[in-house]
C-alpha cells in the first residue's frame, strides 16, 4: 500500500511537469510569435518614417530651389536702375498790368495800384507712366505683398502692353501667381509671354519656371521634358543648373 501511494504520487507529479512543459512551450510560442509582430511593426513605421524624411527632403529642396530662384530674379533686377520722371506740378499764375497814373483833385499825378489777377489755375497731376508703374508693383514683390504685386503687374499689361517693360511685367506677373501656388495662372502668364515677346530677355527664364509650374501641377512628363530642353538649350547657365537640380529631385522621387 505504500509502494502504490508512492507510485501514485510519482505518476502524478509527472503529468503535472509534462502539463507544466506543454504549457510553458504554447507560451514561448505564444511570446515568439508576438515579438515577431512588433518587429513587423517596427520595420513598418521605419519605413513610414524614412518615407516622410524622404519627402520632408524634398520639400525643402523645391523650397529652397524655388526662393534661391525667386531671390536672384529679384537681384538681378533691383540692380538695374529704374528712371522715374517726377510729376511736375504748375504753379498758380499771376500777372500784374502796369495802369497809367491817376490824376488828383490837386492836379498831381499818383501811381495807381496795379491791378492782380484773382482768377488761379488749377493744379493738375499727370498720369504715372510705365516706368513709376512697374516699380511700384515689383517693390511690392520685392516686400512680399504678393497679391499687391499680381494686381500691379496685371493692371500694368493692361495699361501698357507696348511698353518696353512689358515682357518683364508679364513675367513677373507669372512669378506672383507662382510663390501663391496659383499654377494655372502662373503658367498661362509665363506661356504668354513666350507667344507675346518671344525676343524677350525672360523668355529663359518663363521656360525655366513653366517646368517649374508643371512639375507642382503634378503634370510630370510635361516638367521633365521642359527641363531637359532647358538644359539643352541653356548649358552652362544658372538656368541650367537649376533645371538639373529638380530634375534631380525627380529621380529621387521616382520620377522618370
Amino acid at each position: 500500500m505504500k509502494y502504490l501511494r508512492a507510485y501514485i504520487l510519482f505518476l502524478a507529479l509527472t503529468v503535472s511537469a509534462s502539463a507544466v512543459a506543454q504549457t510553458d512551450q504554447s507560451f514561448v510560442a505564444d511570446l515568439v510569435y508576438q515579438v515577431q509582430q512588433l518587429q513587423e511593426e517596427v520595420r513598418q513605421l521605419r519605413g513610414q518614417l524614412d518615407q516622410q524624411a524622404h519627402e520632408l527632403k524634398n520639400m525643402k529642396a523645391r523650397q529652397r530651389d524655388q526662393y534661391l530662384d525667386l531671390d536672384t530674379r529679384l537681384g538681378e533686377l533691383q540692380n538695374k536702375p529704374v528712371a522715374v520722371v517726377p510729376p511736375v506740378i504748375s504753379e498758380t499764375t499771376v500777372v500784374a498790368t502796369q495802369q497809367p497814373a491817376a490824376v488828383t483833385n490837386a492836379g498831381t499825378k499818383e501811381p495807381a495800384i496795379a491791378a492782380v489777377s484773382t482768377e488761379a489755375e488749377v493744379p493738375t497731376v499727370p498720369a504715372i507712366d510705365d516706368e513709376a508703374a512697374y516699380k511700384a508693383a515689383f517693390n511690392n514683390l520685392r516686400e512680399l505683398r504678393y497679391t499687391e504685386a499680381a494686381e500691379g503687374f496685371y493692371a500694368f499689361m493692361e495699361n501698357y502692353p507696348d511698353s518696353p517693360l512689358a515682357s518683364n511685367a508679364q513675367y513677373w506677373l507669372g512669378e506672383s501667381y507662382y510663390v501663391t501656388r496659383n499654377y494655372d495662372l502662373a503658367l498661362e502668364s509665363f506661356q504668354a509671354l513666350l507667344a507675346n515677346y518671344p525676343d524677350s530677355k525672360k523668355v529663359p527664364d518663363a521656360w525655366l519656371k513653366i517646368g517649374y509650374t508643371y512639375y507642382e501641377m503634378k503634370d510630370y512628363p510635361k516638367a521633365l521634358d521642359v527641363l531637359k530642353r532647358v538644359q539643352q538649350q541653356y548649358p552652362d547657365t544658372t538656368l541650367s543648373k537649376l533645371a538639373a537640380s529638380r530634375l534631380q529631385t525627380m529621380q529621387m522621387e521616382g520620377i522618370e
